[in-house]
């Protein structure tokens, strides 16, 4: 009689073990990548209102004081992984543009805030690191 061939029940399950620690350790690289890549959309989102900012002082002489002037309609980035906002400085011959993550992005504990200037100048909630605005 010859011997049945095939795969045993340990063996399976080993695959399985196997398969579940490999997805243990690949699964939270992943969710970090992911996450990392959505900061673009901040960036981008603050570099557009400081553009249209820049285009209202030019009409204005002064810095708008409401997302709605800029023509922003909700004032969260298009996927709303960032709420956006407007503080005005100096009179309003100056401005801060905020963007702060919200719902799953907020996992990002490096990057969460960003801010940007009338004058350039970026930053993030924690010491400002260039590897977030990149």
């Amino acid at each position: 009689m010859k011997a049945g061939r095939g795969i045993t029940l340990i063996e399976l399950c080993l695959v399985v073990v196997i398969i579940a620690l490999l997805a243990a350790i690949a699964y939270p690289s992943y969710t970090r990548l992911v996450v990392k890549s959505h900061r673009v959309e901040a960036t981008e989102a603050l570099m557009t209102l400081a553009t249209k900012q820049e285009l209202y002082f030019s009409e204005f002489r002064r810095y708008s004081d409401s997302l709605e002037e800029l023509g922003v309609q909700r004032p969260q980035t298009n996927s709303g992984r960032y709420q956006l906002s407007l503080q005005l400085q100096n009179e309003g011959m100056g401005y801060l543009l905020l963007a702060e993550a919200i719902g799953l992005q907020s996992q990002d504990t490096e990057c969460r805030a960003f801010s940007l200037n009338q004058i350039g100048q970026r930053n993030t909630a924690v010491p400002y690191t260039d590897s977030c605005w990149r």
